[in-house]
């Protein structure tokens, strides 16, 4: 027992502990006091030298909006059951009656994560046109708010002198830029000409996870205002859609059948819009006043403001660093709804649907 104790208040023996214990108090404390990764965090800062996009660069950038009325035209020889490769009449369509470009960015605004662009800066998209006149695509682009070099477009060939055409954008910077399609044939010269916002974004956006409830809702903008603390998508209801209808009739001693592209019209108005904004940011579009329900959203509590007076909901609630919120406006859709196309087909009523 003595020799037992003798080695327990030996120098050495204190050492040993006083060091284990150290190490970890070391591993205990580190974390605690070492600063937390924040879950937002400004873009990366890219090896560029161009003047960045400032936000008032952002909210002076005339941005093209898709028209969505110009499109070749619209006798298609074709059988109802063929669609062939041919432009369609829709909201996110823009042209001019020579030159189109189907599937036009949302609002204007080429609005990706940080992620998306390159190290040097830069940013590389697709993007199709449609040629009404025969010729050659020739695409070019300069930045409008700060300098920077032209941009440069890759149009391959193989794709004919007439229909759709692809083409590849290589904008060297964010920014407001201008880009301007020009087709020349030896009877004819046309040319198009819009203005893209492009833009990195330092967070993931609140996007739909059920699409059902926006089938007749189509992207109206991305609302870019207040970056880099808030981002709102807005969808509205589809004003206009086509339907082929026949024109003429088939017979032995009549022409072969043409369809024809007809527009057809919706009376629906309102928005929905999905904001995710850092902090306690309060800008946008103001809530709803009406009665509030608590309930549970994406496992985290949630209130959402119904008006009595009008036709207008909110769904609001906070995620870490983050507060999202939907609002709805003349869309008739009740809380549940808004659950819904954030958390997916599968939600539970649990008790509040209209």
């Amino acid at each position: 027992m003595d020799h037992q104790e003798s080695k327990r208040i030996t120098p050495g023996y204190w050492l040993y502990w006083m060091g284990r214990t150290l190490k970890w108090l070391l591993l205990i404390l580190t974390p605690a006091c070492a600063p937390t990764q924040p879950s937002w965090s400004a873009p990366p800062s890219l090896n560029t030298p161009y003047p960045p996009l400032t936000p008032a660069a952002i909210r002076a950038c005339p941005v093209t909006f898709p028209n969505g009325w110009n499109h070749p035209p619209a006798l298609v020889d074709v059988l109802p059951n063929d669609q062939g490769e041919r432009p369609s009449l829709s909201a996110s369509e823009h042209g001019n009656g020579f030159l189109w470009i189907p599937g036009f960015p949302t609002g204007g605004k080429i609005a990706v994560h940080s992620e998306h662009w390159d190290p040097d800066g830069s940013l590389r998209w697709k993007m199709g046109w449609w040629l009404g006149v025969p010729g050659r695509l020739h695409i070019t682009g300069r930045r409008l708010d700060a300098p920077a070099p032209p941009l440069e477009a890759d149009i391959p060939e193989g794709y004919g002198g007439i229909g759709f055409q692809a083409a590849g954008l290589h904008f060297p910077s964010e920014g407001c830029w201008e880009v301007i399609g020009r087709v020349v044939s030896p009877n004819r010269e046309a040319s198009l000409r819009v203005v893209l916002l492009a833009v990195r974004l330092p967070f993931y956006p609140l996007e739909p996870k059920d699409w059902s409830r926006l089938r007749k809702f189509q992207p109206k903008d991305v609302d870019l205002q207040d970056l880099p603390h808030a981002i709102r998508y807005v969808f509205a209801p589809v004003l206009q859609h086509t339907m082929r209808v026949p024109w003429g009739l088939q017979g032995v001693w009549s022409e072969p059948m043409k369809w024809l592209e007809s527009p057809l019209f919706s009376w629906e108005y309102g928005e929905l819009i999905l904001e995710t904004a850092h902090r306690s940011w309060s800008s946008g579009p103001p809530n709803p006043t009406g009665s509030t329900q608590r309930l549970v959203t994406r496992g985290k509590p949630a209130r959402c403001i119904q008006s009595s007076q009008e036709d207008a909901a909110a769904l609001i609630w906070e995620e870490g660093a983050f507060r999202y919120r939907i609002l709805q406006w003349g869309l008739k859709l009740s809380c549940a709804d808004l659950r819904r196309i954030v958390e997916g087909p599968s939600t539970p009523a649990s008790g509040e649907e209209r």
